[in-house]
């Protein structure tokens, strides 16, 4: 079944259709992409990015990239770039347009809010109507809100793991006693140590959980902690990248540049004013 319904600016479409698609894009809008069931394969310039059930992205306007596999359905929303930054305005503190890391992340509050919306387009099915407008427009402003709260970008100053506590509460613990000692070079053995299960079992569980492993995410943490001194201070990019626990400057950047597609110095000369 194919659902597709468009509101001002935005576009919502919901299919169990599996063509690949080996043509590039670089479409001038958002596009957020979740896996309601199966695996969904794309292919950017810079990342393959495989991910499965509740797990979601989000391409910037322009970002290249192409569809390779939909096992199961797609569900995907076009989000015109204006009508995002005009909404997300008042919460961020980038004046800049948003720029989301290209990563595959998980959120309870975001995977909530897809199923709601989902049953209500198979209530309304294609007929096009006044309600259904309505209710679309306004459920891509929450979503925008929810983008901008919940997932990392150029305006992130933390890694939000709340949402967490109730659904995962044992989780949630671990990942708030990596916040607390992002500096620390932390092995999975200690990782795990925390709740006295094996490294193995601990890797398996927080990937399938979190939607990444336990290193990527104290990284992406560590990351977004050093945009705040990217922003905020004078200190050089060498100094934050060690004081933010990376084990050089050279993985750090790295690591800017695959997510963002330019370095922490172009970051700071854009935004910083």
């Amino acid at each position: 079944m194919t659902i597709l319904l468009e509101a001002s600016n935005c576009l919502l479409l919901s299919t169990d259709q599996k063509k690949s698609e080996s043509n590039w894009r670089n479409d001038p809008c958002y596009k957020f992409l979740f896996s309601l069931r199966g695996s969904m394969n794309y292919q950017s310039r810079r990342n393959d990015l495989s991910f499965t059930e509740n797990e979601f992205m989000v391409f910037n306007p322009n970002d290249e990239h192409r569809q390779l596999a939909v096992e199961n359905h797609k569900f995907l929303i076009e989000l015109d770039s204006t009508f995002l930054n005009e909404a997300t305005a008042a919460v961020s503190v980038i004046r800049e347009d948003l720029f989301f890391a290209q990563t595959i992340q998980k959120s309870p509050l975001v995977a909530q809010w897809v199923q709601f919306v989902q049953q209500y387009m198979l209530l309304e099915g294609q007929e096009r109507n006044r309600s259904s407008e309505v209710f679309l427009e306004h459920c891509f402003a929450q979503l925008s809100l929810l983008l901008v709260k919940t997932i990392i970008g150029n305006h992130s100053s933390d890694l939000i793991t709340e949402p967490f506590r109730s659904t995962q509460p044992a989780l949630f613990h671990v990942m708030e006693t990596l916040k607390n000692d992002y500096q620390h070079a932390w092995s999975l053995e200690e990782m795990a140590a925390l709740l006295d299960i094996s490294k193995f079992q601990f890797a398996h569980l927080f990937k399938e959980k979190i939607g990444v492993s336990p290193y990527s995410w104290l990284q992406l943490y560590r990351l977004i902690r050093s945009q705040d001194l990217l922003l905020h201070t004078g200190r050089t990019i060498t100094d934050i990248a060690i004081s933010c626990g990376f084990s050089s400057i050279g993985v750090y950047n790295q690591l800017f540049k695959r997510l963002y597609g330019f370095p922490p110095s172009f970051f700071r000369q854009r935004n910083s004013n």
